[in-house]
C-alpha cells in the first residue's frame, strides 16, 4: 500500500484542494490524473459548505472561498510567509468508490472529512481531518472576526498500523503533528529523500477564513 499512496501523492501534489466539501457523493468520474488535469471541477455555483477543522487542540470551522493553484512558484513571497494547512489522511486499503459510505476507526473514532470528495482531490485521500496552526482567538494572527491567512496545503498519510490502534486519538494541532513526525511511527515516509520524509507540499494555497459553523 506504500508505494500506491506514493505515487497518488506525487499527483495530489499537482491537485486543486479546496476546504468546500463535495461530500460523500460521487465526483467527476475518470483517474486522479484525469481530475487534476480538469482546473474546471473545483469550481461550483453552490455555497461552500463548512469544514470543522483542528487548531491548537480545538474544533473550528472553515470555509474555502478561493484557491491558488501552483502558488509556491507563482507567488513565492505570500507562499513563504503562508501557514500551512495539514491534510492528515486516514489510508484504506482500496480506493475509495462514489458513494463511499463513512468509516469509523477501532478506537471510535471518525475523521472530520468522512469521506470527503474535494474537487480535485485523488479519492485515495477522501477521509482525512484537517489541522491549522491557529484561528481567530489563538495569539497574535487571530482576530476578533474572520481569520483571512492564507493557507498552503501539506498532505500527511497515517501509518494504518498506528491509527488500528484501540487507543488512537487525532492529532489535533500542529505541536503534535511536529511530535508525531519525531516519533517516526505515525504517519508513512511518503517523501523519501525529501527535507521532510513525512511531508508532500501540494505548492497550493488556499484563501479559507475560519468562520462561525452557523455561517
Amino acid at each position: 500500500m506504500r508505494r500506491i499512496v506514493r505515487i497518488a501523492l506525487v499527483l495530489a501534489a499537482a491537485s486543486i484542494v479546496g476546504c468546500e466539501r463535495s461530500g460523500p457523493t460521487a465526483p467527476e468520474q475518470g483517474s486522479p490524473a484525469q481530475a487534476l488535469s480538469q482546473p474546471g471541477n473545483a469550481t461550483t455555483a453552490a455555497k461552500p459548505e463548512i469544514d470543522p477543522t483542528y487548531a491548537n487542540g480545538t474544533t473550528v470551522y472553515m470555509i474555502g472561498p478561493r484557491l491558488i493553484v501552483n502558488a509556491r512558484e507563482t507567488m513565492p513571497n505570500a507562499y513563504e510567509h503562508a501557514e500551512e494547512l495539514y491534510l492528515v489522511v486516514y489510508p484504506q486499503p482500496s480506493t475509495p468508490q462514489p458513494g463511499a459510505g463513512p468509516i469509523t476507526l477501532p478506537s471510535g473514532y471518525q475523521p472530520q472529512c468522512n469521506p470527503c470528495f474535494h474537487p480535485g482531490l485523488p479519492a485515495q485521500f477522501v477521509y482525512h481531518d484537517h489541522v491549522i496552526t491557529g484561528a481567530p482567538g489563538m495569539g497574535n494572527d487571530g482576530t476578533a472576526g474572520e481569520y483571512k491567512a492564507p493557507w498552503k496545503i501539506i498532505l500527511l498519510v497515517y501509518n494504518p498500523a498506528y491509527v488500528a490502534s484501540p487507543s488512537f486519538t487525532p492529532l489535533k494541532s500542529e505541536a503534535a503533528i511536529d511530535a508525531a513526525e519525531q516519533a517516526g511511527n505515525v504517519f508513512l515516509p511518503i517523501n523519501t529523500g525529501g527535507d521532510n520524509p513525512y511531508e508532500v507540499d501540494t505548492g497550493n494555497l488556499l484563501i479559507c477564513p475560519t468562520v462561525s459553523n452557523k455561517a
